[in-house]
């Protein structure tokens, strides 16, 4: 089995933060957004791809630079124009290899037992994993017959309690890589035809699992892994008489003298003047918050303040 990391979006929803850092590079408590997948993946694997596009170096850099911590290669499928999930996989396929592909979005922080997807592994089929579904208002649902058959996808905000969420991670048996038409593509119509055929399957996983789709998700992420508990990367700077509550100064961040943070995240070597009071906002990039500035629910980057969402 090979794996592949879908690390190629353009990360609209999470702009405009993703203008400077990009998603899967994004830093939990020192590593890359992208490193759930691949913790995943890795274990599972013999080979393991990734499809790079908008911000490639970066993201390539945060990708190998864990991969190599944890004694992992990662070849890297570089697309000059978005090709989509499914044209990324296709488009892989000579670095892939034969054999089926356990697929994972790199936008999701999660610890899931995959092993009973990986049991459903079929040459014809493709499987999903899913979750019993947590908020079928904000998230599609996926519907399942008894079997395991997916039946349908239901939109979100239609309040089907009944459904599942998929999770982004996937099992493409070797027949349906083989078929999957050039890219550009996306998977829904690859699962489209293959549900027509009774070939689209899920299986309920048991574990965590969040998103980081937006800014706000992302801090709302961050901030569950720190818990009641702070985290200063040992790499950044941060005063003796700095105070933080609930709070991440990720790596190459600086906080001054009696800056105070409560519920914030400081990364990609953003600064916190001195006197600063900061609750619940998200400083990223190459900026500076001003000496005694006051900020609530903000989002702060290089190009300006704007309300956190």
């Amino acid at each position: 089995m090979n794996g592949m990391l879908l690390a190629a979006g353009c990360g609209e929803r999470m702009e405009p933060l993703s203008s400077f850092i990009p998603k899967p590079a994004l830093e939990v408590l020192g590593e890359p957004l992208a490193a759930s997948a691949l913790r995943h993946l890795a274990p599972r694997c013999r080979r393991l791809v990734a499809n790079l596009h908008r911000h490639s170096e970066a993201v390539r850099l945060a990708i190998s630079r864990f991969a190599l911590a944890n004694g992992t290669e990662v070849a890297f499928s570089r697309e000059t124009v978005l090709l989509g999930g499914a044209g990324g996989v296709a488009a892989a396929r000579p670095l892939l290899g034969p054999g089926p592909v356990l697929v994972a979005n790199t936008d999701v922080w999660a610890e899931l037992d995959l092993d009973p997807l990986v049991a459903a592994s079929a040459e014809d089929c493709a499987v999903l994993a899913l979750i019993p579904h947590p908020d079928p208002r904000r998230w599609s649902g996926v519907e399942l017959d008894p079997r395991g058959g997916v039946t349908g996808f239901v939109a979100r905000g239609e309040g089907n309690d009944k459904t599942y969420l998929f999770t982004g991670f996937q099992l493409l048996g070797e027949q349906v890589v083989a078929a999957l038409p050039p890219p550009p593509g996306e998977f829904a119509p690859v699962w489209e035809e293959l549900r027509r055929r009774g070939r689209l399957r899920g299986v309920v996983v048991s574990g965590a699992w969040r998103e980081a789709g937006t800014p706000l998700a992302y801090l709302e992420l961050v901030l569950a892994r720190l818990g009641d508990a702070s985290w200063c990367h040992a790499a950044s700077l941060v005063a003796a008489d700095a105070r933080l509550v609930r709070s991440a100064v990720g790596e190459g961040c600086r906080v001054d003298a009696g800056a105070r943070l409560t519920a914030c995240v400081v990364t990609g070597g953003a600064a916190v003047g001195a006197g600063s009071e900061l609750r619940n906002c998200l400083v990223a990039g190459p900026v500076a918050v001003p000496a005694g500035a006051h900020l609530e629910h903000a989002l702060v980057l290089p190009t300006g303040i704007t309300p956190l969402r």
